[in-house]
This record gives C-alpha cells, structure tokens and sequence, in this order.
C-alpha cells in the first residue's frame, strides 16, 4: 500500500481546517516509541488493551496496521516485527498509518466527491493523494 501524489493541495472553502488524526489501537512498544519520538501522544484506554493516539505533525514510515479479535480491532505495529496472533490485512487501516509522500505528515480520509482511497494530509498544504 502506497500514497500516490495528485499534485494538488489546499482543501475546500467551507473546511476550516483538519482536525487532530485520533485513534484506538493496540500498539507494540516499538510501534508506540516510534509514534511518541514522531511526536505522536499515546495515552492508555481504561480498558489497558489498546492506547488513544493522536498524530503529531510528522508520521513515521514503517508502520502496518491490522486487524485483530478484540477491541480495539486495529492493531499496529513495525514492519520489521513479527505478525500479531490471528492478524488480518487491514489496507485502509495501512493508508491512515502511511506519511504524507511529499511532506512527511499524517493523512486524513477525503473521499467524498472523490475516488476511495483518496487523502489529504494534515501539513500546513494540505497535499492530495490517492492509496495504490
């Protein structure tokens, strides 16, 4: 899975801006080290199975996001660990856990109006892209 770039940017009039990427998910500790060192906070959910995270102004490469049994049901993890027991390919999961390919910053769904898998990043420019 890989962000293709539109060489466009900027958003729609009548958005006034993208809001902080928060999710629920199940983290490994290298996976939440690697978020906290891109300026990511990750904080515990009462429930001690998964962890609210929300991205900072730079999104880290080699991440993979899956699901699993549970909640939260998106895990992530590095590309270079192993897989988490009974895990499934989760590519949409992948597309929000994959930098922005020009400035490096977390992506947000835009697909409405648009085509799926269709991005904006939350940098100052707002660049399009479109998962491939």
């Amino acid at each position: 899975m890989k962000l293709i770039n539109q060489n466009r940017r900027g958003l729609f009039a009548e958005h006034n801006g993208i809001a902080p990427v928060v999710y629920e998910v199940r983290l490994t500790i290298p996976a939440l080290e690697l978020l906290q060192s891109a300026g990511s906070t990750v904080e515990p959910l009462p429930s001690r199975l998964g962890y609210r995270v929300t991205l900072g102004a730079k999104m880290p490469s080699g991440l993979i996001a899956v699901h699993v049994h549970g909640s939260p049901h998106v895990a992530v993890r590095l590309s270079s660990e192993p897989e988490y027991p009974q895990e499934h390919p989760d590519y949409w999961a992948t597309v929000d856990f994959t930098p922005c390919p020009v400035c490096g910053a977390p992506v947000v769904w835009y697909e409405a109006g648009y085509v799926p898998g269709y991005r904006v990043c939350t940098g100052l420019k707002h660049h399009h892209s479109v998962a491939e």
